[in-house]
């Protein structure tokens, strides 16, 4: 059902002074109907291209230099485009694949162009939206949707057209500990029933759902292996940059300097967007200079819109937001630029410029900051990205693209960060320099104020905050909190 043999893959140079280099190296697997596989590899070792280029997307529509076989169903992927049904591919930033007006009306697409009868559309809809717990959004706009109940709609939209193979690039990225589990399950279901499943991750509870693991790194393929053997080698997968294990991670405590000016404070913040939505319900809270918070809570809860009001990206329906015990209103977001280091969900959404060298001195010489060039070339050395300054952004990683960010944030030296979700799609390697420059930040006195789904990093915050429809439920040390 799913074949590669002896595969190799090139993209096209970005310029003509790049080399063209090998995405994917003799690459070879066998799936019966109904099997499944799972690839683990650290960020940039080919996983995503691998998917994309058995569902006849790569170089049908990239470019770039091909041999070998790819085959789907019989079908040779690298001469023609499988039929439609054949293949379903979940992207790894799932919102790049919808595109219609409602979460209901993005499942039945595909449904009706597949030319299921209409009597049928509905159920199967229905079906799809349980499955994946969005019953409750389904006349919402997918935009106006949080970042791990997109995946969902985009996995059940895929789901629901019912292909013969499924390939699933990072399913359990941005999604929330209630979130993971229903996709969980429903791969779980999925994988006893005939669909043939390709999955992708970083995460040993998705690997552990195909009985065999194949592990790619800089492109080359190890033959499939039991995936409890790959699992139990846990030394192996560290020293291969795909997991960063707690025990490994830095102390992240700090010495908190009392001040009677907290860093961020909300008294009775509401917000609502302009469909109407309600995201924020009366949040007040305050945030002493130096202090680690992280904020929890189930997709859709309000979390990003509540981080989005510290830089002035938002502004309060009704209440008031200070930084720095000054009120935000009437001031620009590049003022509070100065202020606040801000990281959106999705790194794409704020990248623009040429080259990655671009990237990261943008800001430093919009606010006019004291030495500029030193400030990116350590920012760059940070995040390992010297090698990539000349690259555009937008033809790395997901994972790479992430540090892109993070490091344009660290050449602005803020002493306020907030950072929204900033460990999805990191392999191991990224998560140990994100966690030492987060307890570099900590040990300068930064205030810290994190949105995650990372259960174990929100334990080591001096703080949790849960919020659940747009209000603060829990508030207090981590082991009360999640405890």
């Amino acid at each position: 059902m799913l074949v590669a043999e002896h595969l190799h893959f090139a993209y096209p140079p970005p310029g003509p002074d790049f080399p063209q280099t090998e995405a994917l190296r003799d690459v070879t697997f066998h799936l019966e109907t109904g099997e499944a596989l799972a690839v683990m590899g650290a960020s940039g070792s080919g996983k995503s291209t691998l998917c994309h280029v058995l569902a006849g997307l790569t170089p049908r529509y990239t470019g770039g230099r091909v041999s070998g076989v790819a085959r789907v169903a019989g079908y040779d992927v690298l001469a023609t485009v499988p039929p439609t049904g054949t293949v379903g591919l979940l992207f790894q930033d799932a919102a790049t694949q919808l595109f219609n007006p409602t979460v209901e009306d993005e499942v039945a697409w595909g449904l009706e162009a597949l030319g299921t009868p209409p009597p049928h559309i509905g159920a199967q809809v229905e079906e799809a939206l349980a499955r994946f717990g969005l019953l409750d959004v389904r006349t919402r706009s997918p935009w106006a949707l949080s970042g791990g109940q997109q995946k969902r709609l985009a996995l059940a939209a895929v789901w629901a057209m019912r292909p013969r193979v499924l390939l699933l690039d990072e399913p359990l990225g941005g999604l929330d500990p209630q979130g993971r589990a229903e996709v969980l399950a429903a791969l779980e279901t999925l994988s006893q029933s005939s669909i043939t499943l390709l999955l992708t991750t970083f995460r040993p509870q998705a690997a552990a759902l195909a009985p065999t693991t194949l592990v790619l790194a800089d492109g080359a393929a190890t033959s499939p292996t039991p995936t409890a053997e790959v699992l139990r080698d846990e030394a192996r997968l560290v020293e291969t940059g795909i997991l960063y294990p707690p025990k490994l991670w830095p102390a992240m405590e700090a010495h908190i300097v009392p001040s009677t000016t907290p860093a961020i404070a909300m008294q009775d913040v509401h917000f609502a967007y302009t469909d109407g939505h309600a995201a924020l319900h009366g949040v007040s809270l305050e945030i002493p200079q130096g202090q680690f918070v992280a904020i929890i809570g189930p997709n859709g809860a309000g979390k990003s819109t509540l981080l989005r009001h510290f830089n002035g990206l938002l502004r309060p329906t009704r209440g008031t937001v200070y930084i720095h015990g000054k009120d935000v209103a009437g001031r620009t977001t590049g003022e509070l630029a100065r202020e606040v280091g801000f990281l959106f969900q999705r790194p794409e959404q704020q990248l623009f410029a040429a080259t990655v060298y671009e990237e990261v001195a943008f800001g430093v010489r919009a606010l006019r900051l004291a030495d500029a060039a030193g400030r990116v070339e350590r920012a760059l050395a940070r995040f390992a990205l010297t090698a990539f300054a000349q690259t555009p952004p937008s033809i790395l990683s997901y994972g790479v693209q992430r540090a892109v960010t993070l490091a344009a944030l660290a050449a602005l030296d803020t002493p306020i960060l907030a950072l929204d979700e900033p460990a999805v799609g990191l392999d191991g390697r990224e998560w140990a320099r994100l966690l030492a420059w987060l307890a570099e930040r900590r040990a300068a006195g930064v205030t810290l104020v994190i949105v995650t789904h990372e259960m174990e990093l929100a334990a080591r915050a001096d703080r949790v905050v849960a919020l659940a429809d747009g209000r603060v439920v829990a508030d207090g040390a981590p082991a009360e909190v999640l405890g």
